[in-house]
C-alpha cells in the first residue's frame, strides 16, 4: 500500500487563550481579591467609616432649647436661688473621644439596629418615665456599655435604615468579589466557554460598578443629611458636624474606580471567541484607549452623581450652618442664644467647673487664683509654667466685652492706690465685713472667713462735699454710695456674641461662653480666649470726672487712665470663693489698672442706664457685688507683667 493513498484528518485544537485575555483575567483576579480583602476589613472594623472629630472641633449635639433639670445654687441679691442651666454635651462626652462607626457595627461591636437598655430606645424611656426623670440620666445612659448602637437608641429611624442598606451592599460586594476570584481563575485556565464567560463577566462587573457607586452616594448622603430622631434630647443630627470620614469611604471610592477599570479591561481585551483558531489578536493601542476613555467617563459620571446627591443637602454650600446652629437660631428667634451657656461640667456629671477646695494637705487643687496684689514688682508664688497673660488690648486679639459689673471695694491691691490704708464713708450698710484691712501683711490666712468688702482708695475726704453729697440714683441700685470705692470688671471673650444685640450678658458667664467650640479645656486655651479688664474708682458727686464715652463698653482709657496696667493669669472672683474654696474657672487673663481714679456719679448712673437698655437686661449687675478675700501669694501666678 502506498503512503500516497493514506488520508490523514487534521483536527484543529484551537489557539488557546490569547495573551491579552490572560493578562485581563489576571488583573481581574487581583482586583477581585483586593476588593474582597478591603470590604472584609471595612466590615470587621467598628471605626472604618466615620470617626469623631477632635474634641476641640465638636459642637454640642444636645438640644439647646432643653433645660438641664439638675439645679445649681447661685447667689442673687444676697439670696440663694436655683438656676437651671442648659443641657449641653458633645458626642465625645457622650460616646467617648475617638468613637467610630463601621459598615457593619460600631466600635462597641453592635450593629445598626441593636438598642440595648432592654431593647428600649430613648423615646420609649421618655414616654415611660417622663422627660423630667430621663433627661439628667441621658448622658450616663448613652456613655455606658449598656447602650448598644446609638443610632437605634436615639430613634434615628431613617439613618438606621440607610446604614443597614449600606451594610447590605457591603456583604454583597464581599460575596461577589470572592466569587469573581474563582470565576476569573477558571476563565484563565480556559475551563469556561468564552462567549458565556465574557457576557457573565461584563454583567457582574457592571453590577459591581453600580453597587460601589450606590455605596459611595449612600455614604455621602448619610454623612451630609440632616437626620431627624424620634426624641427631644437629640432631635436632629448631621454626621458631618461631628464626624470625619475614615478610610472606609476611601476604600469605597477605590472600589468603584477598580470596578470601572476591570469592566473596561474585560470589554476591551477579552472576546467571545477567545481560544478559537485563526482569531486576530486584539489591538493593544485600541484597547488601552477604550480603557482610559471608559475610566474617564466613569469618573465623570461619579462626580456628576455625587453633586446630584450633595446639592439637595446643601453640602456644597460653604456657608452652611450646622444643625446645632440651626437649632440655636430657631431658639434665639424668641429668646437669648447665650442663656444657659455657662458650663458646669467638662464631662457628663463631673462638676468640673464647680468650686473646689483650694488645697489638700498643702497641695494646690486648682490653678492660679485672683484677685492678686498688682503692685509693680509683686510676684506670685504659683508657677504658671508656659501660661502667659494676653499683653495686647483684648479688642486687638478678637475679643469683646460681654458684661460689666463691680465689687464693693477692690478685689485687687495696689500699694498707695487701693490698699488696707484706704478711706471711705464711715458707714456703708451694704458691707458685712472689712477684714481685708485687718492683715498688715496684705494677705489672707487659710483660716480667714469670706468678706464682702475689699480695699479702698485714698481719695476720700470727709471735708469735701464731692465725697459726701448723696446722688439721686435713677438707674443704679440705691445702695451705691458717693465717696465709696468700687472695682469695675469688664469680662471679655473670644466666644462672645460680638457685634450683635446679644453681646452684653448677665450673668457674665453666659456671655463668655456664648459661642461653642472656641474656649477649650483640652488643649487649655482659656487664658488666651477669656480676659477681664479691672479698674478701681472712687465715685464723686461732680461733673469734672466724666469719661469720654460710656463706661459700660470697656475700661476708661485716655492720657491719664489705663497707663499703668498689671497683667497676669488668674481666676474668676466673687464671694463664693476665698482662700479655702477656689474657682475652677481658671486660668484667664487679668489686666488691672494699678491707679485708683475718680469718676462722676452721673457717669456711673448713665452706665446703669445703658445696662438696663441691653437686649439681655443687665439689671442684676447694677448693684455692687461682694469682693473676694484677697488671694494668698502661693495661690497667685508668678507671671505678672506690666505696661507703663
Amino acid at each position: 500500500m502506498s503512503t500516497a493513498d493514506v488520508k490523514v484528518d487534521v483536527v484543529a485544537t484551537g489557539a488557546g487563550v490569547p495573551k491579552q485575555a490572560k493578562l485581563a483575567q489576571i488583573l481581574s483576579i487581583l482586583v477581585s481579591g483586593v476588593i474582597a480583602l478591603a470590604v472584609s476589613s471595612v466590615l470587621a472594623d467598628g471605626q472604618s467609616v466615620i470617626i469623631l472629630k477632635p474634641v476641640k472641633d465638636l459642637p454640642p449635639v444636645t438640644n439647646p432649647a432643653l433645660k438641664d433639670l439638675v439645679s445649681h445654687e447661685t447667689v442673687k441679691n444676697g439670696e440663694l436661688t436655683e438656676k437651671y442651666v442648659q443641657l449641653k454635651y458633645n458626642l465625645a462626652e457622650l460616646l467617648g473621644p475617638g468613637y467610630g462607626v463601621g459598615l457593619h457595627h460600631d466600635q462597641s461591636g453592635h450593629i445598626w439596629n441593636e438598642a440595648g437598655a432592654e431593647d428600649h430606645d430613648l423615646a420609649f424611656l421618655i414616654k415611660d418615665l417622663g422627660i423630667d426623670a430621663v433627661m439628667a440620666a441621658v448622658p450616663s445612659v448613652i456613655s455606658t456599655d449598656g447602650l448598644k448602637h446609638p443610632v437605634h437608641f436615639l430613634g434615628c429611624k431613617n439613618l438606621e435604615r440607610s446604614g443597614l442598606a449600606a451594610m447590605s451592599f457591603g456583604f454583597i460586594a464581599e460575596i461577589v468579589a470572592v466569587g469573581m476570584v474563582i470565576f476569573h481563575s477558571l476563565m484563565l485556565a480556559g475551563m469556561l466557554d468564552a462567549k458565556l464567560g465574557k457576557a457573565f463577566s461584563v454583567l457582574v462587573w457592571t453590577v459591581l460598578v453600580v453597587g460601589f457607586l450606590i455605596v459611595c452616594m449612600l455614604a455621602e448622603a448619610i454623612y451630609t443629611t440632616n437626620w431627624d430622631c424620634d426624641q427631644v434630647v437629640i432631635p436632629n443630627i448631621r454626621l458631618s458636624d461631628h464626624f470625619d470620614y475614615n478610610y472606609g469611604f476611601g476604600f469605597a471610592i477605590i472600589g468603584y474606580i477598580s470596578a470601572v477599570l476591570v469592566l473596561c479591561v474585560q470589554c476591551a481585551f477579552t472576546s467571545t471567541k477567545d481560544g478559537e483558531a485563526d482569531q486576530p489578536a486584539p489591538s493593544v493601542t485600541k484597547g488601552l484607549i477604550m480603557v482610559v476613555a471608559g475610566v474617564v467617563v466613569g469618573l465623570i459620571g461619579a462626580v456628576v452623581t455625587s453633586m446630584v446627591v450633595l446639592a439637595p443637602n446643601g453640602a456644597l454650600d460653604a456657608n452652611q450652618a450646622s444643625v446645632y446652629d440651626q437649632l440655636r437660631a430657631n431658639w434665639s428667634s424668641t429668646g437669648n442664644p447665650c442663656e444657659g451657656q455657662r458650663p458646669w461640667h467638662a464631662g457628663p456629671g463631673d462638676k468640673y467647673f464647680h468650686n473646689t477646695d483650694c488645697f489638700k494637705d498643702t497641695v494646690s487643687l486648682t490653678l492660679e487664683q485672683a484677685g492678686s496684689n498688682v503692685t509693680k514688682g509683686y510676684k506670685g508664688g504659683l508657677d504658671a509654667g508656659s501660661r502667659v497673660p494676653i499683653t495686647e488690648e483684648y479688642e486687638d486679639v478678637g475679643m469683646c466685652a460681654v458684661n460689666v459689673h463691680w465689687h464693693l471695694g477692690s478685689e485687687h491691691l495696689s500699694v498707695g492706690q487701693y490698699d488696707e490704708k484706704g478711706k471711705g464713708p464711715a458707714v456703708n450698710n451694704q458691707s458685712r465685713h472689712n477684714s481685708n484691712a485687718d492683715h498688715p501683711d496684705l494677705r489672707r490666712s487659710l483660716e480667714a472667713k469670706p468678706v464682702d468688702y475689699g480695699f479702698r482708695c485714698h481719695h476720700y475726704d470727709a471735708a469735701k462735699p464731692e465725697y459726701t453729697t448723696p446722688y439721686e440714683w435713677e438707674y443704679c441700685d440705691k445702695s451705691t454710695m458717693v465717696g465709696e470705692t468700687y472695682e469695675v470688671h469688664w469680662p471679655h471673650s473670644a466666644a462672645g456674641a460680638c457685634g450683635t444685640e446679644w453681646q452684653m450678658q448677665s450673668p457674665f458667664y453666659d456671655g463668655v461662653f456664648c459661642r461653642d467650640g472656641i474656649i477649650t479645656i483640652a488643649p487649655l486655651n482659656t487664658f488666651t480666649t477669656v480676659g477681664v479688664q479691672g479698674q478701681v474708682f472712687t465715685i464723686v458727686n461732680d461733673e469734672d470726672h466724666m469719661p469720654p464715652g460710656n463706661l459700660m463698653d470697656h475700661a476708661w482709657k485716655d492720657e491719664t487712665h489705663w497707663k499703668d496696667v498689671a497683667r497676669y493669669t488668674g481666676s474668676t472672683t466673687g464671694t463664693t470663693r476665698n482662700n479655702e474654696v477656689c474657682s475652677r474657672y481658671t486660668p484667664i487673663t487679668w489686666q488691672v489698672d494699678r491707679t485708683c481714679h475718680k469718676v462722676s456719679a452721673k457717669a456711673w448712673d448713665q452706665m446703669c442706664k445703658k445696662m438696663k437698655e441691653q437686649k439681655d437686661d443687665m439689671s442684676d449687675d447694677t448693684h455692687a457685688h461682694g469682693a473676694r478675700a484677697f488671694a494668698t501669694q502661693k495661690m497667685v501666678a508668678n507671671n505678672q507683667q506690666s505696661r507703663k
